[in-house]
């Protein structure tokens, strides 16, 4: 294995900037720190506890107004950011870039939400940091260690409409050396519909089986060194059609990711190796498509602090092995090599800047150099100002390169420049806290890699595509005594469109929003809790906090033909959900209730195929802390 290194701590934050957590100072992968400007929204834990059984694409789209792409029930599910598509998007793990080598994007409908204990999202390009991908944000997803003496073991278990169910066994184990966290979990979604349409739509049979270990490890030496191992098994089976052996159609993706991270003072090494497997078929599967790709890589950095400057140098390096029965050739290897200057320094106390700049190498191709600069002002008490400029880039998938007769090892990378501007107000009042944010950007995105109809989807370097748009904010907590309830209100305007026409085709398409973005998207979450239901003793010796949670989630059209002329229309979704519990001495026992869709609404996914309509679930959970 490779030995991959990283060093700094990870900054999740409600700042007065976009941030939305206090910071947390965690000796793990750090970017955070050094994106002055750019706009980061961490979820918070009570919000992370709910979506336990839930996928990351099921959670994050109640949580931010971010466009998600899912083809069916748990199937294959995409994310875009800020108008870019799902191959714009970084999703790191720990440090490590997981998105496939082969497509460039993440399926979210794999990743479990139980499985991290930081979560956040980034928006806009953050090349400099992060790397390819990263041209519309980037989703970041990192272990905690706990460095006090305690044991955690979790056992929970889920029933949902349709013949769905969940389990999960977690065992976090600590003291002042040793941090362990170790989670199975096992998920089947059988997708009994008692319908096969709705309003006229078809609704898709499936299945999905899924099931994954994580093991997160962390050792703390005597001089505060800190050595670490992360492994991440998981293993999905997805079933379209199973009842029809002629429409069948079955999808199979496994990977395992391992990494081993070693720190000393302010130097880190970490290794890694990831190897994503797909098989895909039709009917009988006795011959699926197969692919195999491995990955190696090693990162080594230090960081030096001189008064208000700090300095961050590095460089990583990636191998990647290929076997896919798409290419023309049965192996494929390459490897990349970035460096990078990460430089973080408080002018004044009130203003504090970040500069960065990335060069990636690879061979055959010519990414260009990405810089940004970043700043932060903090106007007056409450009131920050933000501002980015940066330069983003994407490597062309190696589907883009290889595949047979339709990829082009000619493409040139994508070329990106972004520009951003915030403002961001906090505010303290008695019972209650106020915070809202707005933030605008302008990402012109040039040679845009499109497999083009015209040529028969032959891939090419036609596009420039500008994504432009706001985002709005606004938070309000209150607590009082025994009562705490909030709300949390998101909206975001997007317009995407291709600016230049390169052949007869795209001509006509010029200003037309991209297909499967919509231009305006709202989400919004209120809850309220209170120490426990009930004034009796056994309550108030026994009862836990109950938590009521009304979520909301509503897009504007989406169009799904080149030329606009064809739409989804908009849609809203409303979840509630209900917990409450009891405890008794080291034990305790939670139930949580939740109805989706719940004035079962009609939406489509990619396929043009209606989604579930109203559906109910129940999460038992028990906890053993000591």
């Amino acid at each position: 294995m490779a030995w991959f290194l990283l060093s700094s701590v990870y900054v999740f934050a409600q700042t007065d900037s976009t941030r939305m957590l206090d910071e947390v100072s965690v000796k793990s992968f750090a970017p955070t720190r050094f994106m002055a400007g750019l706009k980061i929204q961490s979820i918070d834990s009570a919000s992370l506890q709910q979506a336990k059984f839930q996928t990351l694409a099921d959670f994050l789209s109640f949580q931010a107004p971010v466009n998600f792409r899912p083809y069916g029930s748990g199937q294959l599910t995409t994310i875009g950011l800020r108008g870019t598509s799902s191959n714009h998007t970084a999703v790191l793990w720990n440090g490590i870039n997981i998105n496939s080598p082969s497509t460039g994007q993440s399926d979210f409908s794999t990743l479990p939400a139980a499985g991290f204990d930081l979560l956040a999202i980034q928006y806009g390009s953050s090349s400099c940091v992060v790397g390819s991908d990263a041209v519309g944000g980037s989703i970041l997803l990192d272990a905690k260690p706990i460095w006090e003496k305690s044991l955690q073991v979790n056992l929970g278990q889920r029933v949902a409409s349709f013949d769905n169910w969940q389990s999960q066994l977690s065992v976090r184990l600590s003291d002042k050396r040793v941090s362990s966290k170790t989670l199975f979990y096992k998920g089947v979604l059988n997708n009994n519909y008692p319908y096969t349409e709705r309003k006229y739509y078809p609704v898709e049979r499936s299945t999905t089986d899924s099931k994954g270990f994580i093991q997160d490890l962390f050792f703390l030496t005597k001089k505060q060194n800190q050595i670490s191992l992360n492994i991440w098994v998981s293993d999905n089976n997805v079933e379209i059609s199973p009842q029809s052996i002629h429409t069948r159609e079955v999808l199979q993706t496994q990977a395992i990711r391992i990494q081993n991270t070693y720190q000393i003072k302010n130097l880190t090494v970490r290794g890694g190796f990831v190897q994503d497997i797909t098989n895909y078929g039709k009917g009988n599967f006795i011959k699926p498509s197969r692919t195999t790709i491995d990955r190696f890589l090693i990162r080594a950095e230090h960081e030096w602090k001189f008064s208000k400057l700090v300095a961050h140098i590095g460089t990583e390096a990636a191998h990647v092995i290929a076997h896919v029965d798409g290419y023309d050739k049965n192996n494929i290897s390459e490897n990349r090599l970035d460096i990078f200057v990460w430089l973080r320094y408080q002018i004044t106390a009130k203003l504090l800047t970040t500069l960065n700049v990335r060069q990636a190498l690879i061979k055959s191709f010519d990414p260009p150099i990405a810089p940004a600069l970043g700043l932060e002002y903090q106007l007056a008490k409450s009131i920050k100002l933000t501002g980015n400029l940066s330069r983003s880039y994407r490597i062309p998938t190696m589907n883009e390169r290889y595949w047979s007769e339709l990829g082009n090892p000619d493409l040139k990378p994508e070329d990106g420049f972004n520009k951003e501007l915030g403002i961001n107000w906090n505010q303290t009042k008695k019972d209650f806290s106020f915070s809202s944010s707005l933030n605008v950007y302008h990402n012109l995105i040039n040679n845009w890699v499109y497999w083009n109809p015209e040529t028969g989807y032959r891939v090419q370097n036609l596009q420039q595509v500008l994504a432009k748009g706001l985002e709005f904010s606004n938070k309000i907590l209150y607590q009082h005594e025994q009562i705490s309830s909030g709300l949390t209100a998101q909206y975001a305007f997007t317009h995407s469109s291709q600016q230049k026409a390169y052949d007869n085709f795209s001509a006509d398409v010029i200003g037309k929003q991209l297909i499967y973005i919509p231009k305006h998207n709202f989400t919004a979450n209120l809850f309220y809790q209170t120490l426990s239901l009930g004034k009796g003793e056994f309550l108030k010796k026994h009862g836990m906090p109950f938590r009521a949670t009304l979520q909301w989630q509503a897009n504007s059209r989406r169009y799904y033909t080149f030329d606009n002329s064809k739409w989804f229309e908009g849609q809203q979704i409303f979840n509630v959900i209900f917990e409450n519990g009891l405890k008794w001495k080291h034990l305790d026992g939670r139930i949580f209730f939740q109805v989706n869709n719940v004035f079962d609404e009609l939406y489509l996914n990619s396929k043009r195929n209606a989604m579930p309509g109203r559906n109910y679930a129940i999460n038992l959970v028990f906890n053993i802390n000591k």
